[in-house]
């Protein structure tokens, strides 16, 4: 697929108008008034509006305006720029019965902390193509012995074996998270599991130590060539408790109590999280992946094909940004967010 093509497909795009809303509504996201519905079956089907109270005068209309919000997202071919490891490291408050688990650098990660995400882009070939997938994510249970390069403080209990609960998932409507495990060296192009977004009582887990569960043993484990991806594009929100699957503890249960759940957050692709409108501004927030020149632009009519730069391009930082139009007219005006460019 050639650049441009891919560029063009790579766009984020709403409305913003005082004209008359037809359409079926999708529902109601996070309690935002905002729509989803198609118009007229000549838009792309994701759309967003924002519904004018019945009765409304034009003032109120003016800043009660109805938006429209269009998102086209990437379909091109990207390369992360050096494919970056990302540990979270799993261990224990104390090794004796019934100390819990944690995750030692958590607080690096915790969505709920900083606004930070992790970065997933569109395979278009390959392993996990049609899945949204980043930099790679390692969880790393510490080590307890001199072999395996400790003992690192905050380690488990010998004898534990740890695993990771994926318990949560909020995303798009219709998405999925997947966990594709690996052979310790490599991604082996295979779903060991998914849960879909409004997930809020998983059970599946991955394991992380590298033993067996046998009395005395290392809790450590470090395995590369797994993969998480999702399946389509927008924010997620990952919820991630360590589990202790051992039979070791008293009456041959685990050693360990489960940790506190730690949030992470997942970036995929170009997406729009919100539109406000206040007269003749309009400010769109959206994330993008890092290394991605985001422009937004503007069109009195989408037939045209005229779209104007409106303000300087934005390089995406996987955090929330905006961009604002402080001279929106009254009547109907286009925007998208277009992307400037491809990782290499």
């Amino acid at each position: 697929m050639d650049s441009s093509s891919s560029v063009e497909r790579a766009t984020g795009r709403f409305c913003r108008t005082t004209g008359p809303t037809v359409g079926r509504p999708w529902g109601t996201p996070n309690g935002s008034g905002v729509e989803r519905t198609r118009l007229g079956g000549k838009l792309p089907p994701r759309t967003a509006r924002l519904t004018i109270p019945p009765g409304s005068t034009q003032s109120a209309r003016l800043s009660i305006v109805r938006t429209l919000v269009l998102v086209t997202l990437g379909l091109g071919t990207f390369a992360l720029p050096g494919l970056a490891e990302t540990h979270l490291f799993a261990g224990a408050l104390g090794t004796n019965q019934n100390n819990k688990l944690w995750f030692s650098n958590g607080a690096l990660f915790d969505a709920r902390v900083g606004g930070a995400s992790l970065t997933q882009i569109l395979r278009t070939n390959g392993l996990n193509a049609g899945y949204y997938r980043g930099d790679t994510l390692t969880f790393t249970s510490l080590a307890g012995t001199t072999p395996n390069g400790g003992p690192i403080p905050w380690h488990a209990a010998f004898g534990s074996r740890l695993a990771v609960q994926v318990v949560s998932v909020h995303g798009p409507t219709g998405g999925s998270f997947a966990f594709w495990e690996g052979d310790g060296e490599s991604d082996l192009g295979v779903i060991t599991f998914s849960a879909p977004a409004g997930t809020t009582n998983g059970t599946n887990y991955l394991v992380i130590s590298e033993n067996n569960g046998e009395p005395g043993a290392d809790p450590y484990g470090h395995i590369h060539g797994r993969q998480f991806t999702t399946s389509a594009p927008g924010t997620y929100l990952v919820g991630f408790r360590l589990i202790d699957i051992s039979t070791n503890g008293v009456g041959g249960g685990p050693i360990h109590l489960p940790s506190d759940v730690l949030p992470l957050r997942f970036q995929a692709g170009l997406w729009i999280e919100g539109v406000q409108t206040l007269t003749n501004r309009v400010t769109v927030s959206f994330r993008s992946p890092p290394g991605i020149s985001n422009q937004l632009e503007a069109s009195d009519s989408i037939a045209s094909g005229i779209w104007k730069p409106v303000g300087a391009p934005l390089r995406g930082n996987n955090s929330l940004q905006t961009f604002t139009d402080t001279s929106a007219p009254a009547g109907n005006r286009f925007y998208r967010i277009r992307q400037l460019n491809n990782l290499p």
